[in-house]
């Protein structure tokens, strides 16, 4: 790190996750140097909450020379983005708020940005990071693992807003299945770490009256192959964006019994991981790294598509997984 601060840039404003992430890196006696995004208003509304300056451009965001970059693009974004912070060989490291990635196309997309550009690239959930199921993992260890299920909600409504739609395209931000998936296969690889979603198939419901372009309700059950087992372990997941409270659950039937987490949400800033996702960053931020690498996080990403196309009826490794998803028509739904 420069000095003895903690100091982060904040490139894009996506959706509501640099806000939390922002206060805490105050709360840990860092230092926010700069904001941009495409949105002048929002980020000026950043930075007279966290301070830092608003800047025009990545380039500008770079030459203030922060310890880490925190992005949250919209996906349309995030291949500039990842080029423009290595154009010349940037030395902060990257971190990328949850989605980085949405579909197959795009999956392939950032692989070659990444690979064309800098090292220090991170992506996760903050679930990683949550106390409870880091203090799970750890409980049930190298054991023999006879199969898992794992449960995802978070209301879909704050992904249908103004500004914030594209999270609700399964085309672009992924919608529920991806949005709200991606912490179910966080949670799955703390647990089986290195797991990969092989065979799958699944199912998606949509409420008469919802207005979600995606999806409410979606399961997923497949074989996971997992390190060390010879056997392929069976896993079920589902994802919901129905109406009410965060719920994030892990059960295991293993050799020795039945374990399961449920993660408290009354403080989420604690027991969903965001002030210790940020603190990890700022321990790894002062060796140049990153935590969750993309060497790492690829296959959470990986598995999270695979899940959401086999939920789909998506092949894909047919063409037409390529082409854009269309949900069943629902009556007064455009």
């Amino acid at each position: 790190m420069t000095g003895s601060g903690f100091r982060v840039a904040f490139a894009g404003l996506a959706h509501s996750h640099p806000s939390t992430d922002a206060a805490n890196v105050r709360a840990l006696g860092g230092e926010v140097v700069a904001v941009q995004d495409t949105d002048a208003h929002a980020s000026a509304e950043f930075a007279l909450r966290f301070g830092g300056a608003v800047v025009g451009s990545v380039e500008e965001l770079r030459a203030l020379r922060p310890d880490l970059v925190i992005a949250t693009p919209r996906p349309q974004e995030v291949v500039p983005l990842l080029r423009a912070l290595s154009a010349d060989g940037a030395d902060a490291p990257l971190f990328l708020n949850k989605v980085i990635a949405a579909t197959t196309g795009q999956l392939a997309a950032r692989d070659r940005a990444i690979q064309a550009g800098r090292g220090a690239v991170g992506t996760s959930s903050p679930l990683r990071f949550a106390p409870a199921l880091s203090a799970f993992a750890a409980e049930v260890g190298a054991g023999e693992v006879l199969s898992i299920r794992v449960q995802a909600q978070h209301d879909n409504a704050a992904f249908q807003l103004p500004g914030r739609s594209w999270q609700d395209d399964p085309h672009l931000g992924g919608g529920t299945l991806v949005t709200v998936g991606v912490h179910a296969w966080e949670m799955l690889d703390v647990v089986l770490p290195g797991a990969e979603l092989r065979a799958a198939r699944g199912w998606t419901r949509r409420s008469a009256g919802s207005t979600t372009r995606s999806e409410d309700a979606a399961g997923v059950s497949g074989l996971l192959r997992v390190e060390g087992q010879a056997d392929d372990v069976p896993v079920e997941v589902l994802v919901s964006g129905v109406p009410g409270p965060d719920a994030y659950s892990v059960e295991l039937v293993t050799a020795t019994g039945i374990r399961s987490v449920t993660l408290p949400t009354a403080d989420p800033n604690e027991s969903l991981g965001f002030h210790g996702l940020v603190r990890a960053l700022r321990g790894a931020a002062a060796a140049g790294e990153v935590v969750a690498p993309w060497a790492d996080a690829r296959l959470v990403v990986a598995n999270t598509i695979r899940a959401a196309e086999a939920a789909r009826g998506q092949d894909p490794r047919a063409p037409e997984a390529q082409a854009p998803w269309t949900p069943e028509p629902v009556e007064g739904v455009p």
